[in-house]
């Protein structure tokens, strides 16, 4: 059968045609298999030798199946040319078709080429923008999980707030905020007035302590020239 009878008949009953010749074989066989099983279940009632009638109905078996397959073969060939079967020289136009112009000349061509270059585009737009989407999608996720995190070190707060009942939360934190960047900055300013007053500190110190050495080895020179008078 042609490929194109087969997508016509396909097209039109909506069904392969070969899917009912297989229907009516498995029927068929299905058929053959529950004769075989009456059979077996009345001669092992007749006979003793349950060995013999195993034998005996298999080469039953096998020789059914065997006309079987040899016939309906022969039935599937039948139906596929001569029921499912559009003649060569047949035109035939579906119902949904009446009506349509199928003739392609170079304008048409053309037209259709051009239309089929823009659905391209269009595809490879598409595409690009998901990728984008992915990427964009991606980086959310992890923003989210950073402030999912963020959130859980400071759910401390929130439960702070409740124990000590503080509301509402968000202005005192805001004024928390404000007050620490205060303190913040007078520390700074304390610690550079507190690093040049030990500076001075540190200079002054350091004057006392030679002006006390000068004046110890002045005494001490002093006392030599005494004792050296005397003797």
């Amino acid at each position: 059968m042609a490929q194109n009878t087969i997508e016509t008949l396909v097209e039109h009953f909506g069904f392969a045609p070969i899917s009912v010749i297989d229907d009516v074989i498995n029927s068929v066989n299905d058929l053959l298999y529950t004769a075989i099983m009456g059979l077996e279940q009345f001669v092992l009632s007749e006979l003793n030798s349950s060995e013999e009638v195993d034998q005996g109905i298999h080469q039953v078996e096998t020789l059914l199946e065997s006309l079987v397959d040899h016939h309906f073969d022969m039935f599937e060939i039948y139906t596929l040319r001569n029921i499912f079967a559009i003649p060569d020289k047949l035109e035939i136009v579906l119902p949904h078709r009446e009506g349509m112009d199928f003739t392609l000349d170079q304008a048409k061509e053309e037209r259709v080429d051009q239309e089929l270059d823009a659905m391209r585009k269009k595809v490879l737009a598409v595409k690009a923008m998901n990728y984008k989407l992915k990427e964009e999608i991606s980086r959310t996720d992890k923003y989210v999980k950073k402030l999912e995190k963020w959130k859980e070190r400071l759910s401390f707060l929130l439960t702070t707030a409740k124990h000590y009942n503080v509301s509402p939360v968000i202005d005192t934190v805001r004024l928390v905020t404000d007050q620490l960047l205060a303190i913040k900055r007078t520390t700074v300013s304390l610690q550079s007035q507190v690093d040049d007053e030990k500076l001075k500190q540190f200079a002054s110190t350091s004057d006392e302590r030679e002006s006390f050495v000068s004046t110890m080895v002045l005494r001490q020179t002093e006392q030599m020239k005494m004792q050296q008078h005397e003797q």
